[in-house]
């Protein structure tokens, strides 16, 4: 028997350190983590293969996730080479279609995930976001791959150092002959493939690089060795599939978490305090009640009085402890998230510092947006739901607890 979905108690989900976990995969201390969607706590809605494909909304959308992984994780690298892949992929895929190798043609790297993210921007149902598709997202992420990282096909000064460097990285496989910079044996390839091949390498293989993928060595030797025969995807697949589990396993969950959460820290501490003080005083008062100025008497029925005092404060305590605020969920309202402060580094906020700082970061005072993807805004009714129906059992058991203690006016005998 399956219950519905909004009877599923909403977890978020643990956090997880990807440099911590990519490093234990990578010297064999554990293996990469099966997918596991029976056990997580993330809705399908929200689901990473619905990121990357461009089908979610702010703040849960495939900008937003590469400003998380850029400034937050520090694993941007993960998602660039992942989109590059993809893009790598298809293209290979079209000419092998076309029986012709020449029609393969290869965009520089800096703008190939662009155009990949571009062509699914028209896969986004308009009826799950409040937002103006007109407004291509990829445009704001400029330069997934730095151009910088790009050998010029001209530029002989960067064939002898990349040769070098893939010699000495590979020189432990057995086999190998010296890798002549040519990754494509046939004649009639396009040198841009060349070039995009050895840019790839160059960022993101060899030891040392800008943007160097955090994969065990085995990996990177058996793709650098087999690239020196052939261009074929299929040689960058096995890191493909790691870099696929870390984004997963790591950094996605780790996204749904911030992402859900709609209030700073400094928010959901207040109103989580604010919760707390609420339970408090419904117990204080209860307490009063019974005992003030003597035992028995007031009737059992003031109890009840302090229902609400519970009821909201519990529900502010089950809506902190989820790490959102609950009056922000009620009106479907967030605050900027950490890693969009980044996108707003001139604002007079972001100048203070100190207590004013702090106190600029509270719900009363910091800018709040609406929630454009329609399936967190679900998702969040649903904590606000949940919150609010444990908080109304929390506070009829309390109620319960107190009505019948035998010190109230009709059970003291005077």
């Amino acid at each position: 028997m399956r219950f519905p979905s909004w009877l599923t108690w909403y977890k978020k989900p643990e956090y997880r350190d990807i440099k911590e976990y990519a490093t234990d995969l990578r010297f064999g201390k554990r293996q990469l983590s099966p997918d596991g969607r029976g056990k997580t706590s993330i809705p399908s809605s929200l689901k990473l293969e619905r990121i990357l494909k461009n089908k979610t909304c702010s703040p849960m959308s495939l900008y937003d996730f590469y400003m998380y992984l850029k400034y937050i994780e520090f694993s941007a690298e993960n998602l660039e080479f992942y989109l590059w892949y993809k893009r790598y992929e298809m293209s290979w895929l079209k000419a092998g279609s076309e029986g012709d190798s020449s029609s393969f043609h290869s965009v520089p790297t800096s703008t190939s995930s662009e155009a990949q993210l571009g062509e699914k921007q028209h896969q986004i149902d308009a009826s799950d976001c409040d937002v103006d598709l007109s407004v291509d997202p990829v445009e704001r992420i400029a330069h997934l791959i730095s151009s910088e990282a790009m050998c010029g096909l001209n530029d002989s000064r960067c064939a002898p150092s990349l040769n070098g460097r893939v010699r000495s990285c590979i020189h432990p496989v057995a086999n190998t002959t010296p890798f002549s910079g040519k990754a494509i044996t046939s004649s009639n390839q396009p040198l841009d493939v060349q070039a995009e091949l050895d840019a790839v390498v160059e960022t993101f293989l060899l030891p040392g690089s800008a943007k160097e993928l955090n994969i065990p060595p085995s990996l990177r030797d058996q793709a650098l060795s087999e690239l020196q025969h052939s261009s074929d995807p299929a040689h960058l697949r096995p890191i493909v599939d790691h870099v696929y589990g870390l984004l997963r396993n790591c950094s996605h969950r780790n996204f749904v978490r911030l992402g859900v959460s709609n209030g700073t820290f400094e928010t959901v501490c207040a109103a989580t305090g604010l919760g707390i003080i609420l339970t408090c005083v419904g117990f204080l008062v209860v307490l009063l009640r019974a005992f003030v100025p003597f035992m028995g008497a007031n009737a059992r029925w003031d109890v009840f009085a302090c229902w609400p005092l519970w009821w909201l404060g519990v529900s502010l305590i089950l809506s902190g402890l989820r790490g959102s605020c609950f009056f922000l969920l009620l009106f479907s309202r967030r605050q900027p998230l950490p890693w969009e402060r980044f996108d707003d580094s001139a604002s007079v906020m972001s100048q203070r510092f100190g207590i004013l700082k702090a106190l600029s970061r509270l719900m009363i005072f910091d800018r709040k947006f609406r929630v454009r993807d329609y399936h967190l805004r679900k998702l969040q009714r649903k904590i606000v739901i949940q919150s609010l129906i444990g908080g109304a059992v929390f506070a009829n058991l309390a109620a319960c607890l107190f009505v019948f203690l035998p010190v109230w006016q009709d059970t003291v005998r005077h």
